[in-house]
């Protein structure tokens, strides 16, 4: 019991000694961050960023960023929060009727020239956004690996679609 004892007794002061020692590094030197940017001007994004031991969740307006930090170099997943065309139709239900939209419109002859250029580049976004959810109805997301000293980052933009939908587009660089 006495050993115990000296040994926490021992632990507190090497603790006191070192809160007291100006070492030259405090906790910024130990975490690592991911800096999300809503680049888009019309709608506000909210977003959660996972990490192996916690996750960081917040609202980001548009044209405005937020930084979530880790204790450690690690995996992080961002996902950010869909917007259906109501209450009764999910993201991922507008996004595949869009997917629908503008596969038609591609194959259409009666579509012009730029009509099928513009709908071909859009159905790149949706399915990449579609891909981004894997499996879920409401949630988009990517993933990186944090790098120690470097900020990671993460850009969302909410993108208006031709039939006045709109979807995200998400880059974790």
């Amino acid at each position: 019991m006495l050993s115990m004892k000296l040994l926490l007794a021992a632990i507190v002061m090497t603790g006191v000694l070192v809160a007291g020692c100006d070492l030259g590094f405090g906790l910024a030197e130990f975490s690592d961050k991911v800096t999300v940017s809503n680049i888009g001007s019309t709608a506000d994004a909210f977003v959660s960023v996972k990490f192996n031991h916690g996750q960081v969740s917040m609202g980001i307006e548009a044209g405005k960023s937020g930084t979530a930090i880790a204790l450690a170099a690690t995996k992080y997943t961002v996902n950010v929060v869909g917007r259906g065309d109501s209450d009764w139709i999910s993201y991922k239900d507008t996004l595949l009727r869009l997917r629908e939209q503008l596969q038609e419109l591609t194959l259409s002859s009666k579509a012009s020239p730029d009509q099928v250029a513009n709908a071909a580049t859009e159905l790149t976004l949706v399915l990449s956004a579609l891909e981004q959810m894997n499996g879920s109805a409401v949630l988009q997301s990517c993933s990186g690996a944090l790098v120690s000293g470097v900020t990671s980052q993460v850009t969302v933009n909410w993108i208006k679609a031709a039939d006045g939908t709109g979807l995200w587009v998400l880059d974790c660089g």
